[in-house]
C-alpha cells in the first residue's frame, strides 16, 4: 500500500488517502500557474524551451542519484505519455550517464579521478567521466555538460570553461560530455547564494580548478603508442663512410651485440667509426687553413682598408662543413635604434589624432577619459542596427572592392564579396532542399532521450537537410528512430555524426539551422556566386547589396568570419 499525498497551490497539504502502488514515488505536476494567467501564458509561449530545461535537470539528478531509479514522462495532447529520461535498475554511474546520452556514447567516455593533499587542508576527492578527445565523441553545444559538489547539481562556470578549453586543445569545435563530481568538506562551500542552490562559493577555488585540470588532461591527452619493431639491420653513413650495427628489438633504439636493455636504459650509444673516419673537428680546421691561404694568396692584389673593421661573429660547425656567418653588430645596432625611433613616432602619431578627436568630438573631453586608444575608441563607437543599411546613402565604390556608404554623420566601408556572399549564404541555408538517398535498409539509431524527442519533433527539419527518419512507437526510449534516408551532396553522404550535429543545434532552439558540413558547403558555394573584388558596380547594384544587409538575420560577417563592415570617419558638421 502507498500513500497519496495531495497539495494546493500554495504548498499547504489539502487531503491524504491510501491507495495500491508498487514501491517508489511519484510526483504529478497539474495546471501549472493557473491562479497566475500572464505567467501561464508566458510559459504556454515557450513549452518547449522550459521543458528541455525540466528534462535537463532530471537529467542531472538521474546521474548523480545511487541506488534510485528515476523515470520522467510528459502527458502529450493525445493523452499518450512520453518517456523523456529512464535510467536502469541498480545501475552504476557510467550506465545512468549512457541511458541519459545515448548508448552510442559508451565507447567514447573515459574515467578521470583525482584527490586532495589533506595535510595542505583541502580534503577533496574527484570522479567522473569525460568524453574522449575524438569529434565523433563531442557535441557542438555545451548542453550535456554536468558538475557535482556534495552530490548536489551546481553551476561552476569556471571548471565549464576550463574543461572546455582542455578538451578544443585536442579537438577544436566541439565540446565534451562529461559528468564530474567534487567530494569536498562541506564547511569549505557555500551554496546559499541563490534561491535554487545552483551557484556556490568555494574557499579553495583555485585549488579545486587545479586539481580538476591535472584530472581532466590526464584523461584526455593521447596516450603513448605501443608498435613492435621487426628485426631489421641497419646502417648509419656519417662522413662518407659506413658504421654498421647489430638489430635490436627495442623501439627506437639500435644495440649492439654486447648492449643490454639496461645498458641502453642508462647510457646512449656510441658508434665505432671506421678509419677512413675524419672528425667534424679536423675537417673544420682544415678548411680554414685552406681558407686562410687562399686569402694570403690573395692579398696582394687587394686594395687595403683603412676603416674599421666590424665585429664578427662565428657560428659552429654544421654536419661536415663549417659555416662562418658574420654579422655586424654596429649595423644591427642601428637598425634596432630606427626602430625604436618609428615606434615612437607613431605613439607621438596616436596622441596627436586623439587631441583632433576630441576636438572633433566634444564627447570624448566632455567624458572625462583620458588619452588612450581603448578609451577613444569606446567613446567613438557607433550602434547600429541592421535596418540602419536601408538607410544608408551610397558615396561610391573604392578600389574596386568596397562601398562607402554614410548614415547620417557617419561614414562606413563595406565589403561588397562578404555583404554579397553573406546574402547567398542565407539564401541557400533557407531555401535548399538536399536530396536524400533511401537506404535499403533502415538503420536504427542509439540517442538520448532528450535527443531523440527533438529530432521527433523537428523530423521537417531533418527532411529539409536530407535525413529521412522514422518513429518506432513500440520500440523502447532512445531507439525509436530509424533513418530510412541519408543526404547526398556532389556524391558525398553524411553519415549519423552529420545528423548528430544537427539534432544538437535544433535542441538548442536554433531554426534554419544545417549541420556543419552542409553548412561549409553552403558557404563555398556562396563565395563562388558572389560578387567578387575587382568587380566594378554601378550605383543601383551597390545599392542592392547594401540594402540586402537589413534583410539578413546576421549581416554583420560572412560565413567564413569575414567582416563585413567598418565605421571609416565621423564627419565635422559646420556650425
Amino acid at each position: 500500500m502507498g500513500v497519496q499525498l495531495e497539495y494546493d497551490a500554495s504548498g499547504e497539504l489539502a487531503s491524504t488517502k491510501a491507495v495500491a502502488r508498487e514501491r517508489g514515488t511519484t510526483v504529478v505536476l497539474e495546471e501549472l500557474f493557473a491562479r497566475w494567467p500572464v505567467r501561464q501564458m508566458d510559459l504556454k509561449k515557450n513549452i518547449r524551451k522550459e521543458y528541455l530545461r525540466a528534462v535537463a535537470m532530471v537529467e542531472q539528478y538521474a546521474v548523480i542519484c545511487d541506488g534510485a531509479r528515476i523515470t520522467m514522462s510528459n502527458r502529450t495532447k493525445s493523452g499518450d505519455p512520453v518517456v523523456a529520461v529512464r535510467t536502469p535498475v541498480g545501475a552504476d554511474r557510467l550506465a545512468r550517464l549512457v541511458s541519459v546520452l545515448g548508448a552510442q556514447m559508451r565507447p567514447h567516455m573515459t574515467e578521470l579521478s583525482a584527490a586532495g593533499d589533506p595535510s595542505s587542508g583541502l580534503d577533496l576527492s574527484l570522479a567522473g567521466y569525460i568524453s574522449k578527445p575524438v569529434p565523433e565523441a563531442g557535441r557542438s553545444a555545451a548542453d550535456k555538460q554536468y558538475f557535482f559538489v556534495n552530490g548536489r547539481p551546481c553551476d561552476f562556470p569556471k571548471a565549464k570553461k576550463l574543461v572546455n578549453e582542455v578538451f578544443r586543445g585536442y579537438v577544436p569545435g566541439k565540446y565534451p560530455v562529461y559528468a564530474v563530481s567534487i567530494e569536498i568538506n562541506r564547511s569549505t562551500v557555500d551554496v546559499n547564494l541563490t534561491p535554487d542552490k545552483r551557484m556556490l562559493l568555494l574557499r579553495h577555488e583555485d585549488q579545486v580548478l587545479g586539481i580538476l585540470e591535472e584530472a581532466v588532461e590526464q584523461a584526455v591527452k593521447p596516450k603513448e603508442t605501443v608498435f613492435g619493431v621487426q628485426m631489421v639491420q641497419t646502417q648509419i653513413s656519417a662522413g662518407g663512410a659506413g658504421v654498421k650495427r647489430e638489430s635490436t628489438s627495442v623501439p627506437g633504439v639500435i644495440m649492439s651485440s654486447y648492449d643490454t636493455q639496461q645498458d641502453v636504459a642508462n647510457k646512449r650509444l656510441k658508434p665505432q667509426l671506421d678509419e677512413n673516419f675524419t672528425p667534424l673537428k679536423e675537417l673544420a680546421s682544415q678548411q680554414q687553413q685552406h681558407k686562410k691561404q687562399q686569402q694570403h694568396q690573395n692579398v696582394s692584389s687587394e686594395p687595403r682598408h683603412s676603416a674599421k673593421k666590424p665585429s664578427v661573429v662565428t657560428l659552429g660547425t654544421c654536419r661536415n662543413r663549417v659555416q662562418n656567418d658574420r654579422y655586424d653588430w654596429n649595423s644591427v645596432e642601428s637598425r634596432l635604434r630606427l626602430k625604436q625611433q618609428r615606434r615612437e613616432r607613431l605613439q607621438d602619431e596616436s596622441q596627436r589624432l586623439i587631441l583632433q578627436t576630441q576636438e572633433i568630438d566634444p564627447s570624448v573631453a566632455a567624458s572625462g577619459l583620458s588619452s588612450n586608444d581603448t578609451a577613444a575608441t569606446s567613446a567613438l563607437s557607433r550602434l547600429i542596427h541592421k535596418t540602419d543599411f536601408a538607410q544608408m546613402t551610397i558615396i561610391g565604390q573604392f578600389n574596386l572592392g568596397f562601398i562607402i556608404a554614410r548614415l547620417k554623420d557617419d561614414l562606413y566601408i563595406i565589403d561588397q564579396h562578404a555583404s554579397d556572399e553573406k546574402h547567398h549564404f542565407e539564401d541557400l541555408q533557407r531555401r535548399c532542399v538536399i536530396a536524400s538517398q533511401p537506404l535499403i535498409r533502415p538503420v536504427r539509431l542509439e540517442m538520448g532521450v532528450v535527443d531523440e524527442s527533438v529530432a521527433i519533433e523537428c523530423r521537417e527539419e531533418l527532411e529539409r537537410s536530407g535525413f529521412c527518419v522514422e518513429v518506432d512507437e513500440e520500440a523502447e526510449v532512445g531507439s525509436r528512430i530509424r533513418l530510412v534516408g541519408q543526404p547526398v551532396v556532389d556524391r558525398v553522404y553524411y553519415d549519423k555524426g552529420d545528423l548528430m550535429d544537427l539534432v544538437g543545434k535544433l535542441a538548442e532552439g536554433q531554426r534554419g539551422v544545417r549541420c556543419e558540413r552542409a553548412r561549409r558547403v553552403f558557404a563555398s558555394r556562396a563565395c563562388r556566386k558572389a560578387v567578387m573584388i575587382g568587380d566594378p558596380l554601378d550605383m543601383a547594384r551597390m545599392r542592392t547589396i547594401v540594402r540586402q544587409l537589413s534583410e539578413l538575420d546576421h549581416p554583420w560577417n560572412c560565413p567564413h568570419g569575414r567582416p563585413t563592415m567598418r565605421h571609416l570617419y565621423r564627419l565635422q558638421m559646420p556650425e
